[in-house]
């Protein structure tokens, strides 16, 4: 192989755009050829290894190889679970009759009415979604009707001895909001950092973080390497050391009623970039009633991650990304601004603070509407939806029952791109 090489000159990054810029005839190289994004991220046609600046931020390999396969448990006693890891399951879906194989991890969600200890029964249990700052930050209250409430519901939660995690990061929900990459990764910081401020440092092995990945293939793998790097980081603040559990679901976003077995080709894409970002455990599906028609669909995707990680052997690799001179680049630029981000929110009072006054939601819905904007104007295209849409494709309009709460500010609450495509 090393032969091969010697048979052909090497050219330096500007012998190539020299060239390149006589086949562009006149055009502007940077018009042309490279292109920003709402990350304030621009895009190059080409990374060299004088992309990678070796002295910056570098992500660090977590120490598990391998990934957990998870679905939504359905309750139909006949859903297939041979191929999966563990199930995310809500509390009201348990009850005595429950019977699960005990290799599979359940991911609890709390439905905030039942008692904690009440769930310590079950054998296979491993992982509470619990998250009163999430909860805050998604519907304008706390979870307990006050701030003391929910914070003894923490610590009740600290003190189950079968829960491996019992503090879920949700994450996800700032993706699904429409927040760009940088800002999930720095609003997901001044998330957790808000329980290290309150709970201890310790604590930090009890909490995993929940991420949505959507479309831009590399750009997702970044952020969660960017991600695991920046929490090692700031846990050394603390002293502490722990690894980062990421938990990835693949976006509710970019998916649609319309044409909706596409949405398992897109998920299928996602789940592989979660997988190259190395995350812990892959959620393949919908947190909402956007797929309940394409279920089938849906555990497809999932089992084709199961290929992926038993005939692919992309669970031999604990980073299989790194080295890759773009999406090194593109890790380093994103954690780099995500930090600065990330000090914004904590120079006005961290996370909570940061939410009353409306400075993450500021954020996050600046972001949304030029996302919304692109996408309504097929900047942004989604086959079957707002591009190459079926005339015979029609969704039967069902009133929503609306909810009033009196909110102390303005909730994040997750849109979905297609919502006003589908009311045509």
């Amino acid at each position: 192989m090393s032969k091969l090489f010697e048979n052909f000159d090497s050219i330096s990054e500007k012998e190539w755009k020299n060239k390149v810029q006589v086949e562009l005839k006149g055009l502007e190289y940077n018009e042309t050829l490279v292109w920003g994004t709402n990350d304030q991220i621009n895009v190059k046609p080409l990374y060299t290894k004088d992309d990678v600046d070796n002295s910056a931020v570098q992500p660090l390999p977590k120490s598990s190889k391998d990934w957990k396969i998870i679905s939504k448990y359905t309750g139909n006693k006949n859903q297939d679970y041979s191929f999966l890891y563990g199930y995310l399951i809500n509390q009201n879906q348990i009850d005595s009759s429950l019977e699960l194989p005990n290799y599979l991890d359940l991911f609890i969600k709390y439905n905030g009415t039942s008692d904690l200890k009440s769930l310590e029964n079950l054998p296979n249990l491993k992982y509470l979604d619990l998250d009163i700052y999430g909860y805050l930050a998604q519907n304008g209250l706390w979870q307990n009707d006050s701030e003391k409430a929910s914070k003894e519901l923490v610590k009740e939660a600290l003190a189950l001895k079968n829960f491996e995690k019992v503090i879920s990061i949700q994450g996800d929900v700032y993706q699904n909001a429409g927040a760009n990459h940088v800002q999930q990764i720095a609003i997901t910081l001044a998330h957790a950092v808000e329980y290290l401020e309150n709970f201890g440092a310790d604590i930090a092995d009890k909490i995993y973080f929940k991420f949505a990945v959507g479309s831009n293939y590399f750009f997702e793998v970044a952020k969660l390497r960017a991600f695991r790097f920046l929490w090692k980081m700031i846990l050394e603040q603390y002293n502490k050391e722990s690894e980062a559990f990421i938990f990835t679901s693949t976006s509710d976003r970019n998916k649609s009623k319309l044409d909706i077995y596409n949405n398992v080709i897109r998920s299928t894409i996602e789940a592989s970039s979660a997988i190259f970002g190395s995350s812990d455990a892959i959620f393949v599906g919908s947190y909402d009633e956007v797929n309940k028609e394409s279920d089938f669909g849906l555990e497809l995707a999932a089992k084709q991650q199961l290929l992926l990680q038993k005939e692919s052997y992309l669970n031999q690799f604990t980073d299989p990304a790194a080295g890759s001179f773009y999406i090194e680049s593109l890790t380093n630029q994103m954690a780099e601004n995500a930090l600065e981000l990330f000090k914004t929110i904590q120079n006005v009072g961290g996370f909570v603070n940061a939410l009353q006054n409306e400075t993450i939601q500021d954020f996050i819905y600046t972001s949304a509407k030029k996302e919304q904007k692109d996408f309504d104007e097929q900047t942004i295209k989604l086959i079957g939806v707002n591009k190459f849409r079926n005339p015979a494709d029609v969704i039967e309009k069902s009133p929503k029952e609306k909810v009033v709460k009196q909110a102390l500010f303005v909730p994040i609450v997750p849109t979905r791109l297609a919502e006003k495509e589908e009311k045509k």
